[in-house]
């Protein structure tokens, strides 16, 4: 069960293990071809990293997958 007191999303546990140098934090591949992320834009719509297009929920999905 993870602690309900967090610090910026972390807890103290993963705190301590990034000051040890256990980075356990997801590592994206930016050299593979297409988009990898995306930002909402408030109307259930998403703006997709790093083309910029603006897409549907849908779209979001299949881009980035489940």
């Amino acid at each position: 069960m993870k602690n309900q007191n967090t610090i910026f999303g972390y807890d103290w546990d993963e705190i301590q293990s990034m000051q040890q140098g256990n980075d356990s934090l997801k590592v994206i591949n930016s050299d593979k071809v297409g988009d990898y992320g995306c930002d909402p834009i408030g109307n259930g719509m998403f703006k997709m990293v790093p083309s910029g297009d603006i897409v549907s929920f849908e779209e979001r999905t299949r881009r980035l997958g489940p």
